[in-house]
C-alpha cells in the first residue's frame, strides 16, 4: 500500500471518537505479518471494546439465553457504529482504513472471522488471552465485545498486554462443552463449535454461548 500523507492526529483524538460512540476501552496495535492479505498493508489497528451487561450475562448459567442473544446483537451494532466513526475520522484526516465487523463469519465450517479481534486487542494492550481463548480485561473480565479498524495512520502503538489467569479455572469448570484446557493453546475448538451449533439450533440462532463469559470476572487474573 502506498504511503498516504494525512494531517497530524493524536491517539487521544482517535480514542475520543471511539468513546463518543460508546467504547469503554480503546487501544492501538502494531500489526505484524500474521494477518490475511487484505490487511497486510496496514501497520496499525485501532481496537475498541464495548462491555456486555453483567445482568444479561448472568442469565447464561449453563447455556445462552434469548435475552443474551439479543443483547449480543445490540452490542455488535454499537461496535460496528464505533468502527464506522473511526474509519470516517481517519479517512477524513487523509489516511486509509479497513474496518472489520464485530461479528462476521467468513468460514462457515470453522466459524471464524477475517481476523481475531481478541488477538489484536491483546496487542493493543487491552487485556490477555485467557484459558477460554477470549480476551480478559482488568475492568470487565471477559464480558466485552470487540471491533478493529486497520489503518496506515502513524499512530503510536500501545504495549501488548501481559498477564494470565493465575489460579483461576472458573471457565474450565463451567464450560458446558468441556472445551477449556489449562491454557489458550489447549482450548478445543471442535468441542466448543459442536456445542455452539447445538445452542444455535435449540436456543439462539447464533453461534454464541456466554457461560465462560459469565464466570470470568478477571478477579483471579494476573495483569
Amino acid at each position: 500500500m502506498a504511503a498516504t500523507k494525512g494531517v497530524d492526529i493524536a491517539g487521544s483524538e482517535v480514542e475520543g471518537v471511539a468513546r463518543d460512540g460508546g467504547a469503554a476501552l480503546v487501544g492501538v496495535a502494531a500489526v505484524g505479518g500474521g494477518v490475511p492479505g487484505e490487511f497486510a498493508g496496514f501497520p496499525r489497528a485501532v481496537v475498541a471494546a464495548v462491555p456486555l451487561s453483567r445482568g444479561v450475562v448472568a442469565t447464561c448459567v449453563t447455556a445462552p439465553t434469548r435475552i443474551y442473544a439479543y443483547h449480543y446483537r445490540v452490542v455488535n451494532a454499537v461496535l460496528d457504529n464505533v468502527a464506522c466513526r473511526l474509519a470516517s475520522f481517519l479517512e477524513s484526516s487523509g489516511y486509509a482504513t479497513l474496518a472489520v465487523p464485530a461479528s462476521q463469519i467468513v468460514d462457515r465450517d470453522r466459524v471464524v472471522g477475517s481476523v481475531s479481534h481478541p488477538r489484536l486487542a491483546q496487542l493493543a494492550g487491552l487485556g490477555f488471552i485467557g484459558r477460554h481463548n477470549l480476551l480478559v480485561t482488568p475492568r470487565f473480565g471477559a464480558a466485552v465485545r470487540l471491533v478493529s479498524v486497520f489503518t496506515n495512520a502513524p499512530l503510536e502503538a500501545d504495549e501488548p498486554a501481559a498477564g494470565g489467569c493465575g489460579d483461576c479455572d472458573a471457565c474450565r469448570l463451567a464450560c458446558p462443552a468441556g472445551a477449556v484446557g489449562e491454557g489458550p493453546e489447549l482450548w478445543d475448538r471442535a468441542r466448543c463449535l459442536e456445542k455452539l451449533r447445538d445452542f444455535k439450533k435449540r436456543i439462539t440462532n447464533q453461534y454464541i454461548c456466554g457461560v465462560c463469559v459469565r464466570v470470568c470476572t478477571g478477579a483471579g487474573a494476573i495483569f
